[in-house]
């Protein structure tokens, strides 16, 4: 596994973990980059970009950007989305076979307009650092 699908892979299961509160207003309905056609809402869309950062080539750094999207008269259901996604999200840190010293913080969040009456859709982005473990170990041994 490369480190993107390794990122992906490790989020997507931290956003579709059925023993937790998301998982309760969301269900699996997580897609990447797009969701389906006529997808049940409420559901998120996440994306990752990630880039080098210079001198040190095992790091990267970039963004992650979760979507949510319901279709509610209100916005008490998304901030609740929200507020989950934020509690497993912001200030985490963690490792894998890919990935060392992963870290991802929230840099803004915020509601986008949509032009359907009771479409909801809010979208955040997070910071991501990390350094890659399997990709750095074949780049040396060339």
């Amino acid at each position: 596994m490369d480190t993107i699908a390794s990122l992906l892979t490790e989020l997507w299961g931290r956003l579709t973990d059925a023993e937790g509160e998301l998982f309760e207003l969301i269900g699996m309905r997580v897609y990447n980059t797009w969701a389906i056609p006529d997808a049940t809402m409420p559901y998120l869309v996440h994306r990752l970009e990630l880039n080098a950062t210079g001198d040190v080539f095992p790091m990267r750094q970039g963004s992650y950007i979760v979507d949510i999207w319901d279709y509610s008269p209100n916005v008490d259901r998304l901030l609740s989305i929200r507020e989950q996604i934020i509690t497993l999200l912001d200030e985490l840190e963690f490792s894998n076979t890919e990935v060392a010293a992963g870290r991802i913080w929230l840099q803004t969040d915020g509601q986008i307009p949509e032009p359907e009456q009771g479409i909801q859709h809010y979208s955040l982005l997070f910071n991501i650092r990390l350094y890659r473990v399997a990709e750095t170990a074949a780049i040396i041994g060339r």
